[in-house]
């Protein structure tokens, strides 16, 4: 059975993920109308047979959503997982119970993982916007390295437009679509979430992103889905 490692953190994100942990899988996919559907664009990224054993790193696994489906996709996979938040990584481990043998839980920053392990996939799902740009250029270079050759990482998570006229135009047409009724308080409830957040997000435009992954050593990259300030990018070593 994976060894499951518990790290404390301690730091104010960390904080303000376990206070979020318990309703955050009513308020994510309420605040993000496509949640399910960027969940799924970086799984069918990953570029292996499901007959086929492979290492699977996920960087931020929240409550598990990601990690559910990764571990339900792919039966021969090991899935290693890390997040910050040791009240977020419980609920992983709950919702993942059923595949406890393959999948491994380590409470770490995100871009801190312990071991030098090769990994076939590594991905990450909203989580990369909470690092500093010299930490995200940073863990894009590791990311490379721990890859084996032919590997793929994936990351779905919020980004700035390309032009600030669109910020505002934006934020309006994706908050429309939100289910506010969903959210304790309602939309007060709801624009509570949002700014409880933008104290620690530190988005980037995807064409910056783009260039710090090339700049780390990835020559093949798109990014196969986009809506609003949300995308996902594919890269492959």
């Amino acid at each position: 059975m994976p060894k499951v490692v518990d790290r404390p953190a301690g730091s104010a994100p960390q904080r303000e993920f376990d206070r979020e942990a318990r309703a955050y899988d009513r308020t994510a996919p309420a605040t993000m109308p496509k949640y399910d559907e960027l969940h799924r664009m970086l799984v069918w990224g990953v570029p292996h047979l499901r007959t086929r054993p492979l290492s699977i790193l996920e960087l931020g696994v929240g409550t598990g959503n990601l990690t559910g489906l990764l571990a339900g996709s792919f039966p021969h996979a090991q899935v290693t997982g890390v997040d910050i938040s040791p009240a977020m990584i419980a609920i992983c481990r709950r919702k993942t119970a059923r595949w406890r043998r393959r999948v491994r839980l380590v409470v770490a920053e995100l871009d801190d993982w312990p071991g030098e392990e090769r990994y076939d996939v590594i991905l990450s799902c909203l989580a990369v916007h909470h690092l500093s740009d010299e930490r995200k250029a940073a863990l894009f270079r590791r990311v490379h390295r721990a890859l084996a050759p032919g590997g793929y990482f994936g990351d779905g998570d919020d980004h700035l437009p390309e032009d600030s006229r669109f910020d505002e135009r934006f934020s309006a047409l994706a908050g429309a679509l939100v289910t506010a009724h969903e959210v304790k308080g309602g939309l007060k409830g709801l624009q509570k979430v949002w700014q409880e957040h933008e104290a620690f997000d530190r988005p980037v435009t995807v064409s910056q992103e783009l260039r710090w992954l090339r700049e780390a050593g990835f020559v093949h990259l798109d990014t196969p889905w986009r809506f609003f300030n949300q995308a996902v990018i594919w890269a492959y070593r």
